[in-house]
């Protein structure tokens, strides 16, 4: 018995879902399969299992209306994850430099530069070896870099701090970011002329400036960031949602305004990138695993569905040709490297063009949209996408056989400006800790009593602080007499990039300039008031903040979740083994009680166990 009324028209065909579920199902087992072939990318294999079920081979799937939109959302997701990877700091933060160091922006832009050049000539020496397609598309593939494939790797190899991987990643970023603007540029060219349509792409520009500046203000505002931090649970998930929603606008107006959709979707992501904060990690992390784990899968095994093996096959002269386009593309990538032989060696240039030389994303989409728009036949788009994928597969390799040694990591250590009877014991205390230590020197009597107590210091004075490489600083204590001349060396210290910088304070009326400063600050006219009162609650905590056991340490934590928000102290599900020492507070220091109740942006000094700081941090942190 029917409980529902018939709908009007013909019966749904009921195995209109089955492609789907073959291709989903791909998308499942295909991780499975290829875990044991760890530096076979995983978009590579969907592509491979694309090919099987298509036309190709055994045809179960075929392009459809469901699975090309669902495909093209794939695309969508990809370039605006693809987007959501530039990092904005790196491009424009104004990094110090070494002497013996290139200038990373300079460097990158001119070994960009130069590859579109040499990559038009090759568009030309492509058409030459027997691959046929449009010169521009083909240069568009040769000076783009697979960013997807490349960031990985450099993090693996913990090169991406480096100058070397800072040089590789921003130069793939700016192969992504421009070579996205440039083919939607050309491909309103080609169809509509230069008129005012280009110019009309300006307005997703607009669009993006706007989003830009009154985005991270708007989030940020005392209302909204309260109402988003309490939708953002894990039913709702406002932040997703938002970020979903921008994607799919910058989509709308790039279709509206006869541009392809991987540019919309690349400026999406690119506004996420620049008005996300640390904590939204989270969100990160559930758009790659929206998007990876769905919509991209579908579009990669999708395209080893539209791929024509057998056009490829009968087309001997392509098969030949493939070689010779792997040889230009190698050529094109090392030749700009040369601009920067001086600060690398001969096996860095190398290494560096062939990871420079991984193709697949973006010349994936150029060889779809060739093929959609006419400029590349067939066999040329199937070409274009083995290219790709043999880039994937060979490039990294050679890489690894080539690249430069991540440097040692030297252990962080503490510097201790200020050779007082305060500094050696706090140096003695501390060493204790196993905590490595060192000092910078004032003068000979300095020198002297550093030998006696053989604390090692610095070959360099106080005012060549700015010199030293905040990478291996744990941590600056300043603690000279003089206030004002610790604010200075603070400030040195806080400009080059360390984090940690702790000064002495005789006069609490300074207290303010070091807060502006981000300057944590010990000054001996609050803090033994508040020891003394902390004692009184616990007797024992002296002997536990002084203790030298590695099973326990004292940290900070600043408040983030908004759970944590007007809560009382007694009402947090804390670990019994855990003590909360203090609360910094706009510059006030607080000493907590039973009834205190924590606001959003407090600085909270905490003492335990490492395990029950863990779980401290996540309730404070999340």
């Amino acid at each position: 018995m029917h409980l529902l009324p018939s709908l009007a028209g013909p019966p749904e065909d009921p195995t209109r879902f089955i492609p789907l579920l073959i291709v989903i199902g791909l998308a499942f087992v295909i991780p499975v399969l290829l875990a044991r072939f760890k530096r076979l990318p995983v978009v590579v294999g969907e592509i491979f299992f694309g090919v099987i079920v298509g036309p190709s081979l055994l045809g179960w799937v075929t392009e459809g209306t469901i699975l090309n939109f669902m495909s093209d959302i794939g695309l969508a997701f990809l370039m605006f994850l693809a987007g959501m990877e530039i990092e904005f700091d790196l491009i424009f933060g104004g990094q110090k430099k070494r002497k013996d160091e290139p200038n990373i922006l300079l460097s990158s832009l001119l070994i960009y530069g130069a590859s579109l050049v040499l990559a038009v000539l090759g568009g030309l020496a492509v058409q030459r070896i027997g691959i046929h397609g449009d010169v521009w598309l083909l240069a568009f593939v040769l000076s783009a870099t697979s960013l997807g494939v490349l960031l990985p790797i450099l993090k693996e190899r913990e090169l991406l701090p480096t100058p070397f991987g800072q040089l590789i990643f921003l130069t793939a970023m700016l192969a992504d970011f421009i070579t996205v603007i440039l083919l939607t540029i050309y491909l309103i060219v080609l169809d509509k002329g230069f008129d005012v349509q280009v110019f009309s792409l300006s307005l997703l520009f607009i669009a993006f400036f706007i989003f830009y500046r009154v985005g991270p203000g708007f989030v940020r505002l005392p209302r909204v960031r309260n109402l988003i931090q309490r939708l953002s649970s894990a039913t709702v998930q406002i932040k997703v949602r938002g970020a979903i929603t921008i994607l799919i606008a910058f989509v709308v107006m790039a279709e509206f305004l006869d541009a392809e959709l991987i540019l919309g979707a690349f400026l999406a992501g690119m506004i996420i990138s620049l008005i996300k904060r640390p904590e939204d990690d989270g969100l990160v992390h559930n758009l790659e695993a929206f998007g990876f784990g769905f919509f991209i899968p579908i579009f990669f095994i999708m395209v080893g569905v539209g791929l024509d093996i057998q056009a490829l096959l009968s087309s001997p002269n392509l098969l030949v040709a493939l070689p010779g386009f792997l040889v230009i593309a190698a050529v094109i990538k090392l030749i700009p490297m040369l601009a920067v032989k001086r600060h690398f060696s001969w096996r860095d240039l190398f290494a560096g063009s062939f990871l420079l030389n991984t193709h697949l994303s973006l010349e994936v989409a150029v060889a779809v949209i060739g093929l959609r728009a006419g400029l590349f036949d067939q066999a040329t788009s199937t070409t274009v996408i083995v290219f790709a994928v043999l880039t994937v597969l060979l490039m990294p390799l050679l890489f690894s056989l080539l690249a430069p040694k991540a440097p040692e990591k030297a252990e962080p250590y503490t510097l201790i400006i200020g050779t007082s009877k305060l500094g050696l014991t706090v140096a003695q205390q501390l060493r204790a800790h196993g905590d490595q230590i060192w000092f910078m020197l004032c003068g000979d009597e300095e020198k002297r009593m550093l030998d006696e107590e053989g604390f090692p210091y610095l070959p360099v004075g106080i005012d060549q602080l700015g010199e030293l490489d905040p990478a291996e600083l744990r941590t600056v204590l300043i603690l000279h007499d003089d206030d004002l001349g610790n604010l200075e060396l603070s400030k040195q210290a806080r400009q080059i990039g360390v984090e940690a910088v702790i000064a002495r304070v005789q006069d609490p009326q300074h207290l303010p300039k070091f807060d502006a400063e981000g300057v944590k600050t010990f000054s001996p006219a609050l803090e033994r008031a508040t020891m003394v009162s902390m004692m009184a609650r616990n007797p024992n905590i002296l002997a536990l903040m002084t203790t030298t056991s590695d099973e326990r340490a004292s940290v900070e934590m600043t408040v983030r979740q908004w759970e944590v928000d007007g809560k009382q102290l007694r009402d947090l599900d804390l670990p019994g083994d855990l003590l909360v020492l203090a609360v910094r507070r706009k510059g006030q220091l607080l000493i907590p009680r039973g009834g205190f109740s924590f606001k959003l942006g407090d600085r909270v000094s905490l003492l335990g166990g490492h395990e029950e700081l863990g779980e401290a941090r996540r309730l404070f942190e999340g």
